[in-house]
């Protein structure tokens, strides 16, 4: 983990492949190779950057806030929960 308990892109590509990007705001949507990200901004890339870093939208500047892009990662949270459950379950005995 990074600082503030930031998900690095490194900790990210150990457990996935890929990672999905959409926007909230509009119908953009994307697909990205992590190992890909990984050489472009390393292993200590912070998650909570990676939004603003590959969003290609119109919106990114808007004006007011509601308008902004809005930027999500809907695969993050199984990603990082299935981590979680198979660290549990490796450890437990029969």
């Amino acid at each position: 983990m990074g600082k503030n308990g930031a998900v690095l892109l490194g900790e990210l590509a150990a457990r996935a492949t890929h990672i999905d990007i959409e926007c909230s705001r509009c119908d953009r949507k994307g697909r990205y190779r992590l190992a890909k990200l990984v050489a472009r901004l390393g292993e200590e890339f912070p998650m909570t950057d990676l939004g603003a870093e590959l969003a290609d939208c119109p919106r990114r500047t808007a004006a007011t806030h509601h308008e902004r892009c809005d930027v999500f990662f809907p695969g993050l949270p199984k990603i990082m929960a299935e981590e979680q459950v198979s660290a549990r379950t490796s450890g437990e005995k029969d």
